[in-house]
């Protein structure tokens, strides 16, 4: 097995932390202030994500924690590796089932044993999002299953969208792209 290098384990290092600030009181407000939706739309996003997740935990706990909802302005992104086709279904039909969602949207890929690999791949992501000055990327999201990063959030321009798939496509590492980010302008 080959070791990681001191700057890969600084990378995911810097990026694991980075990502906790928002479990933080500090965090949570600076997110909330960030935000380009409104406090009343951010509820209700938090809401409706916090339900989903929730009865996908109580159907089976496993195989919930393979499934990252996401939603922004009642839009619902389920992203993933996950193999077990009955339980993606009961995921979709759950999301458009709870109350207030007007969208669903989702990435499925299989499964592999990349975990390690792909944290590592976030951490880097993260971490050049955050190094480049001409975007905001507080807001960004995302999301690196088997070499594929997904970018979801809301961002203030068609630019910044672009800017951001640009920047992790010059990740190394990263095999593909998929942006899901919504520009307010």
């Amino acid at each position: 097995m080959q070791r990681p290098t001191l700057p890969a384990l600084v990378v995911l290092i810097l990026g694991l932390a980075l990502s906790s600030l928002a479990w933080t009181p500090w965090g949570a407000i600076y997110g909330s202030a960030r935000d380009e939706r409104s406090v009343g739309d951010q509820a209700t996003d938090k809401q409706i994500s916090l339900s989903i997740k929730a009865d996908l935990a109580d159907k089976d706990s496993g195989l919930a924690l393979k499934v990252h909802v996401y939603c922004f302005l009642k839009h619902v992104y389920l992203v993933g590796a996950i193999d077990d086709t009955a339980f993606r279904a009961f995921a979709v039909k759950t999301a458009k089932g709870t109350k207030d969602v007007a969208k669903v949207t989702t990435y499925f890929v299989a499964e592999s044993d990349t975990t390690s690999a792909d944290l590592e791949l976030a951490a880097k992501v993260r971490t050049a999002l955050i190094g480049n000055g001409d975007l905001s990327s507080t807001q960004i999201e995302q999301e690196a299953m088997n070499g594929e990063v997904v970018l979801l959030g809301m961002v203030r321009s068609k630019a910044d969208a672009a800017l951001a798939v640009k920047t992790a496509k010059g990740v190394e590492g990263v095999r593909k792209v998929t942006s899901f980010l919504i520009p307010t302008k």
